[in-house]
């Protein structure tokens, strides 16, 4: 499915750009309802940019960012011309032969003319329970050697600030999957290529070349869609702009552009990038300030300025961040605890001890494990305070198994699932619950209660009554996650 949306994709781009050269050719002969050069020739350049404004209005949105592509052409062109007199390396018919060769290539790999042979084999050198299904591709088709020409190709493109050409083989090869002979082997992606080296390429430099492509082209929302690839996922959007060799302009735009996109952007690489362009912009405080505007999707950013003001011990800056954050952060949600965590830890250093305690009971409400719970025992003030609290805390909680996102890990709930439940009963004093699940169900034939070996060592340890732990202590301590217990 998805290859045959790719094939339809490169099919309509090819057709949408011969439409494009044939209205062209029909606008230069002429015809009575034609808009011919006679006729432009006769506006000014004012009624010109009022006449493509007015056209503009009337494409889809596809058709307007075409648009943008061809009038971003015209810039790069002119970049080319005007640049510091520097001629071009490759002549125009140079390059028209090469992406004419190019293009078939591309066909032929999409349509599955040029496929690599496989082999699937399981390997069971970590245990027979551990096994690991192993793909070996073979390219005797000489793939990787076109692909390799492909990317030295845009690479000369790029130097030449021939950057559509560039950007066309970029676009295809983050999104090529090259078939296999074998119809129940996985399509390979360039980062397969790369790892079973059959191309050659250092992905990192070719991120960024991409990115600095891209803004050459001057399409944000594009810039932004790489990043769902893995080989973007850690690049700094400030590298780019050191990728090719003519320094980047209309950067004031860019950055206003790029910030506004990813406000409404969700996930950790989105608040990664939007904290990252802030402080490059704005700094610290300009930080604090789009936490305090953007806190719905991306709660984080209060962590990211803490963290910040944390290089130069700002531990007063941290506290008031910690009381804003929670104040507005909803309640449910895991960020918030380590938000109250490292207020927590600055109220300490400032000797504000009432701040301290309820930095930590709002870190348990928000993130309800053992480790936020015994916390609040720290001191018999506390646990006077919010210890007994707890209690009446787990009777609202969220039950259900704990969903970790791994792309928005910043909107993760505080779900309690029924082994930690069980636990904190224990640890709140409620033993009879936690009895009836540790116990021989009625009529089982065994230990049916998954919960029943944690039960029974928290109580083992709760009755041990020996002032250091002997082996046997420690070893069942160490099975339900307290390990090192002195």
């Amino acid at each position: 499915m998805k290859q045959e949306k790719k094939k339809r994709k490169f099919i309509q781009t090819i057709r949408v750009r011969a439409a494009v050269e044939k209205n062209i050719k029909n606008a230069v002969v002429g015809g009575k309802h034609m808009i011919t050069r006679e006729k432009l020739k006769k506006l000014n350049k004012e009624n010109l940019i009022e006449l493509i404004l007015e056209m503009s209005e009337l494409l889809n949105e596809n058709q307007n960012r075409k648009c943008n592509q061809i009038v971003a052409g015209y810039l790069t062109d002119q970049s080319v011309n005007s640049h510091d007199g520097v001629q071009a390396r490759m002549s125009d018919e140079f390059v028209s032969e090469k992406m004419a060769q190019i293009k078939i290539w591309i066909q032929q790999i999409d349509e599955g003319e040029l496929y690599l042979n496989a082999d699937e084999y399981e390997d069971y050198s970590s245990g027979y329970w551990d096994s690991d299904l192993i793909t070996e591709y073979y390219d005797e088709q000489g793939i990787g050697d076109k692909i390799n020409t492909m990317l030295r190709f845009a690479k000369d493109c790029v130097d030449d600030r021939k950057y559509q050409e560039a950007s066309l083989i970029y676009e295809w090869i983050w999104e090529m999957e090259v078939f296999a002979e074998e119809e129940y082997v996985d399509p390979a992606d360039l980062e397969v290529l790369v790892e079973k080296e059959i191309v050659t390429a250092d992905l990192k430099q070719l991120a960024l070349l991409t990115l600095y492509v891209d803004y050459q082209m001057r399409v944000p929302e594009d810039i932004y869609l790489y990043f769902s690839h893995y080989a973007f996922h850690d690049l700094h959007i400030e590298d780019m702009f050191h990728a090719g060799r003519e320094n980047l302009t209309e950067t004031e735009q860019f950055w206003n552009d790029w910030i506004s996109l990813l406000k409404t952007k969700s996930g950790d690489t989105e608040s990664r990038l939007l904290k990252e362009a802030v402080l490059y912009r704005e700094g610290i405080e300009g930080l604090v300030k789009m936490a305090n505007d953007n806190y719905k999707v991306h709660p984080s950013l209060y962590l990211e300025a803490m963290n910040e003001y944390d290089k130069n011990y700002g531990y007063s800056q941290i506290e008031k961040i910690g009381e804003n954050a929670i104040e507005k952060i909803d309640s449910k949600l895991i960020i918030r605890s380590k938000i109250a965590l490292k207020a927590a830890c600055a109220s300490s250093y400032l000797n504000h001890t009432e701040k301290l305690m309820l930095f930590c009971w709002e870190s348990f409400r928000s993130d309800s494990t053992v480790r936020n719970l015994l916390r609040l025992f720290a001191t018999r003030e506390m646990a006077e305070q919010y210890g007994i609290r707890a209690e009446k805390a787990l009777a609202s909680r969220i039950k259900g198994n704990p969903i970790t996102s791994i792309r928005n890990y910043e909107l993760n709930q505080n779900i309690i699932n029924n082994y930690t439940y069980n636990e904190l009963n224990f640890y709140t004093g409620n033993f009879k619950a936690v009895k009836a699940v540790s116990k021989n169900p009625s009529g089982s034939l065994g230990w049916s209660n998954c919960f029943v070996g944690e039960g029974i060592c928290l109580f083992l340890l709760y009755l041990f009554e020996d002032a250091v732990p002997s082996k046997a202590a420690a070893v069942v301590a160490n099975s339900i996650g307290f390990s090192g217990l002195q």
